[in-house]
């Protein structure tokens, strides 16, 4: 397959699988976010994950909304990223409110830099939880074709350091034979409202063959 054929297969791929999540009604989706949150967090408390990279859903992505507050109370380090659409990277920063909020980058809430400053570069939260547009069970994900956390990850693992990477998604999210990119992120983990799975990835890196973790 030619790179240009292999990008026109993302391209219909993330058609594909955005016009399927809209399908699902709010109910549908806040109940599946709530039970995806249930699993993730058993599975931080059992971990004792202190830095924890999350995201502000957008449209009809899974909510970590549960999660996020949970790790106020619980007394964890949230980050959340703010892009920067000059060259398509992000920043993090500590999140301690809903306040600390505004609308940035494509529509979608992130930090108020003038509320919550980023942190150094090169830090590296524990987990990162990634939404995705559709995720398989070798770790990939098909994202929505910035590359942002794709040149997250190139960052971490030029320096030398290791997260955990948590692929978010609704478990009718799942698909086969994703078409993927040599530079593409690949999950160590697969969260849904079924569980939150290790997954045995193609490339090597897997954490396990495809055991539930929670």
């Amino acid at each position: 397959m030619t790179e240009r054929d292999l990008k026109e297969r993302k391209a219909e791929f993330r058609g594909l699988h955005a016009k399927k999540r809209n399908e699902w009604t709010n109910e549908q989706r806040q109940q599946w976010s709530s039970a995806a949150c249930k699993h993730a967090i058993e599975w931080l408390q059992e971990r004792r994950i202190e830095t924890i990279m999350a995201y502000i859903a957008f449209r009809s992505e899974l909510d970590l909304t549960e999660l996020i507050e949970w790790g106020w109370k619980a007394g964890k380090d949230i980050l959340v990223p703010r892009c920067v659409e000059s060259d398509r990277s992000m920043t993090l920063h500590p999140l301690r409110s809903w306040d600390e909020l505004m609308r940035g980058a494509y529509g979608i809430m992130e930090p108020n830099p003038a509320a919550t400053l980023p942190i150094d570069d090169g830090f590296v939260p524990e987990v990162v939880f990634v939404p995705g547009l559709a995720f398989d069970r070798s770790g990939g994900r098909i994202g929505y074709g910035g590359g942002y956390y794709d040149r997250f990850g190139d960052s971490i693992r030029a320096g030398g350091k290791k997260a955990l990477w948590v692929g978010v998604g609704y478990e009718a999210q799942l698909a086969e034979d994703i078409p993927l990119e040599a530079h593409d992120l690949r999950m160590d983990y697969r969260l849904s409202e079924h569980r939150l799975l290790a997954v045995e990835q193609k490339a090597g890196r897997g954490l396990a063959n495809g055991i539930d973790a929670f």
